[in-house]
């Protein structure tokens, strides 16, 4: 059964390429909106599992919407579009809850590609900008003091386990950390975790 897509985009032009290159894939595109008001709207009718919002709406921003969407559903993929491709609109994107930012001067595979990433991985953060964003967040505290200190714990053998009884926190508050890390660092596994973090000089 084919996942079911909401385009949102002032634009008819943009809605329809967008719909019909979806299709093409597979999708199920059972919906559009045109401004903020009609997305929530139909968010709430049609309960898509995805949405692509355009950043720039007659009546409102796109975040708005994906801070709604998020707070609707924990399980919603959402993916943000524009022609504004600033490193803060990213991280605002990330920030907000969305799964992933495409320019709209990148091809529309990459936005396919960042749908079906963030349905194999809906706790991580897809854009072609990625490391730039993490090496700007570097300089503004991408992690906290814990969990830089649980980072340096996941260079080793230890399990989550003995990291909790080394740190005196528990086990579930390691697992939080580590989680954190993973979606911070855009990674999936300890290895890459440490690997992103020296190429960011985090440790």
């Amino acid at each position: 059964m084919s996942n079911t897509v909401l385009v949102i985009d002032d634009h008819p032009l943009t809605r329809e390429g967008i719909k019909k290159s979806l299709s093409l894939a597979e999708f199920d595109c059972v919906g559009e909106a045109a401004s903020s008001k009609e997305a929530i709207a139909m968010i709430a009718l049609l309960n898509p599992e995805i949405i692509t919002v355009d950043i720039n709406l007659p009546d409102g921003h796109g975040l708005e919407i994906v801070l709604w969407a998020r707070k609707h559903s924990s399980k919603i993929i959402i993916i943000v579009l524009s022609l504004d491709n600033e490193l803060n609109l990213i991280a605002g994107c990330i920030s907000s809850g969305a799964n992933a930012f495409v320019s709209k001067s990148e091809p529309i595979s990459h936005v396919i590609s960042a749908i079906r990433s963030a349905l194999s991985n809906p706790a991580g953060f897809t854009s072609s900008q990625m490391v730039d964003v993490l090496k700007r967040n570097t300089h503004t505290g991408l992690l906290t003091g814990r969990e830089l200190s649980v980072l340096a714990h996941l260079d080793g053998p230890e399990s989550n386990e003995q990291i909790a009884a080394a740190m005196f926190i528990s086990h579930a508050t390691v697992k939080t950390h580590i989680g954190s890390i993973y979606r911070k660092l855009d990674v999936r596994t300890r290895r890459a975790a440490i690997l992103r973090a020296g190429e960011l000089g985090l440790i």
